[in-house]
């Protein structure tokens, strides 16, 4: 099972947790605070899911999430990768907030919604392991109407027991857990309209408390589950002291191309080991990669294949860090700005490996 402290493991990251659950995708959101535009969500894929159990000989699911699933896990396991790093969207399991006087009778009991497991089933049957990203408290994630601004002791509280359920309930198959999502860049996310409510930008204390909130809730749950705290690695104030208490592996994400196609640039890597032997902590690089597009800003998917293949490289070269995982599995026809974020795919929108697929699956075996 997965132990990110140790062997290096190679991963890729899911932004599309939608396709494998049968929950209703958002809406996609285009310039969000310029024009205040949402497009409704296309159609979900699966006629390339459909295609690729087919090729594989399997029994088709009962369901489009279930397909897409299991075309996922077949995929994964003839490229070797070992991990799929997935938001576990509070909202899938808590549509909306139950009432403050129902919540420690919920602590002692159980979701009635666990739309996760067909996924979470299908990828560790198949010998690939799940790093949930739970308790994210980004907006479109969080249960309706739920924010922090309202009464912190009692978000605190919601947001303990629901990551309490989700590990007693996936412990025996899910031991790497990422809570939260990068703290270091809340004030950004809340400026994108990722997050909502003043919480995320002042700290007085909230940020620290949340973290080690949902640190102990994990362990309480697995006393042997690992924890991961991400951080925004191209932040010009890292700090990466102020969260290495709070989890036991520290993550860091990279797009150092992602304002500029050229040079492609991997050596910002190298800063995983730096801040592994700095706080004697084990790093994981949780999201680094390159668009293959648009054309037009300089992207290209050769560009993309060359990037992670040094990417790749360079993680695994590094005594401190002890895994990699690529941003993103698939294009979607979510759609969000600025463009280069709708080409970060290793596969694009109609199910068609890139270059750059390739080119990790062959990196990854060579490594192993």
């Amino acid at each position: 099972m997965l132990d990110l402290r140790k062997r290096f493991s190679f991963g890729v990251d899911l932004d599309d947790p939608w396709r494998y659950t049968g929950v209703a995708p958002p809406k996609s959101v285009i310039i969000p605070h310029l024009l205040s535009v949402s497009l409704p969500e296309g159609k979900i894929l699966d006629e390339a899911e459909d295609q690729e159990i087919k090729d594989h000989g399997g029994v088709e699911p009962r369901t489009i999430a279930g397909r897409a699933a299991l075309a996922l896990a077949e995929n994964l396991v003839q490229a070797k990768v070992d991990f799929v790093r997935c938001w576990f969207p509070w909202k899938y399991f808590e549509p909306f907030p139950v009432s403050e006087s129902s919540l420690d009778r919920l602590a002692d009991q159980s979701y009635s919604l666990w739309p996760m497991d067909d996924l979470v089933n299908t990828l560790t049957s198949k010998g690939v392991d799940v790093v949930p990203v739970v308790a994210c408290g980004y907006q479109r994630m969080l249960p309706q109407g739920l924010e922090p601004d309202q009464n912190w002791t009692l978000y605190l509280k919601r947001a303990s027991i629901h990551t309490r359920l989700l590990v007693r309930h996936w412990k025996s198959k899910i031991k790497c857990w990422q809570i939260e999502n990068e703290p270091n860049w809340w004030a950004e996310h809340e400026a994108g309209g990722w997050r909502t409510g003043l919480s995320w930008i002042h700290e007085h204390g909230f940020r620290q408390e949340l973290l080690q909130t949902l640190n102990n809730a994990v362990h309480v749950e697995d006393s042997g589950a690992i924890t991961v705290i991400n951080l925004e690695g191209d932040a010009k104030t890292l700090d990466p002291g102020t969260y290495s208490s709070y989890c036991d592996v520290l993550g860091l994400d990279f797009y150092p191309n992602y304002k500029s196609a050229n040079p492609i640039n991997i050596g910002v890597l190298k800063l995983g080991d730096e801040v592994s032997k700095g706080l004697g902590k084990p790093v994981m690089v949780s999201e680094t990669g390159y668009p293959s597009g648009p054309s037009f800003l300089g992207y290209s998917p050769d560009r993309q294949a060359e990037y992670v293949e040094g990417a790749s490289r360079q993680a695994y070269a590094l005594d401190g860090v002890t895994g990699i995982g690529i941003w993103r599995y698939i294009d979607t026809s979510w759609r969000s700005f600025p463009p280069q974020e709708n080409h970060f795919g290793l596969f694009d929108n109609r199910g068609s490996p890139k270059p750059a697929w390739a080119v990790y699956s062959r990196v990854i075996k060579e490594l192993k």
